[in-house]
């Protein structure tokens, strides 16, 4: 919080009550400024922010900075480094929270710390992408976001006198639903290159198999996009999360720095405006819960 620092001017002609009068009266407004601050919502316990994500272009992911690979949507493909407009999808009926942040510890004052972690996130392009091929034709897909099933996301939060400090680690899963059938490509960013059979099979099966395949995308020198855990249908077996390992994929690093935050209820902390956590290739900005109106959402 700032400090307000305000002066006093008075004429020589003004009665010495009136002067002290004036003098209670700036006591009186540093008094009031410092308690909009709400010093009683410490501790802060810990619990669960949810937010509401808008389609209005504020939230996206820029696939520039790590392209998804050629032939990754199938033989032909060209590599994909587009932007895609994201809005939030409910986690589930009867409410618009689309993105939950866990905070984990308590908070005992003002420039405490705690781990945080994103425990749910669901969001989909405001509308469908355009895949091109080495023959020039083209398709489209629908693009789904969630959290990784192999790397948890996390950061930390810092709460102080009236804002707070946040840094998450994301590792997205983006789910590719083609529009004309209905095959789905999953790009999971904290995955890893896969050895044993599932490997074997996509490196010997016919390019026809490979879509009801499991695709690896093996290592490749830099600047190529790293290796992550693919897979073209909802079988993400459990031999796949058996030989997923740490990922050589670097996360979306989100920032967030001084956003406001106030009493919902005496002694409560709650993000009163939306938020805004981004970095060059991604940027997420949801709302608190219960001011977006979300596609999707049950009435």
């Amino acid at each position: 919080m700032k400090e307000i620092t305000r002066r006093l001017y008075t004429k020589p002609v003004m009665l010495g009550m009136a002067f002290l009068m004036g003098i209670a009266l700036v006591v009186g407004l540093f008094v009031t400024s410092k308690s909009t601050a709400a010093p009683n919502s410490f501790p802060v316990a810990a619990g669960n922010d949810e937010f509401e994500t808008a389609g209005d272009g504020s939230t996206f992911h820029n696939f520039a900075g790590s392209p998804i690979p050629a032939n990754f949507f199938g033989t032909g493909s060209l590599a994909y480094g587009g932007q895609v407009i994201l809005q939030g999808v409910p986690l589930g009926p009867g409410s618009n929270v689309d993105t939950i942040i866990q905070r984990t510890q308590a908070v005992g004052g003002p420039g405490g710390s705690t781990p945080i972690a994103m425990t749910a996130l669901s969001l989909q392009g405001t509308g469908p992408i355009t895949v091109t091929y080495s023959n020039n034709t083209t398709e489209q897909w629908n693009v789904k976001v969630g959290l990784s099933d192999y790397k948890a996301s996390g950061g930390t939060m810092t709460i102080n006198f009236s804002t707070f400090d946040s840094t998450l680690k994301v590792w997205p899963k983006f789910t590719f639903t083609r529009v004309s059938d209905g095959l789905t490509k999953v790009y999971d960013t904290g995955g890893s290159g896969l050895t044993g059979p599932s490997a074997s099979m996509a490196a010997t099966d016919s390019a026809a198999d490979m879509d009801d395949a499991v695709v690896v995308i093996e290592p490749a020198p830099l600047p190529a996009p790293c290796p992550v855990a693919t897979v073209s249908d909802s079988r993400l077996s459990a031999n796949m999360a058996a030989t997923a390992a740490a990922s050589t994929c670097a996360p979306v690093t989100l920032s967030s720095v001084n956003s406001p935050w106030g009493p919902c209820n005496p002694g409560t902390f709650c993000i009163t405006v939306p938020i805004t956590e981004e970095e060059r290739w991604a940027k997420h900005r949801p709302g608190p819960k219960g001011t977006i109106k979300q596609v999707g959402a049950a009435e």
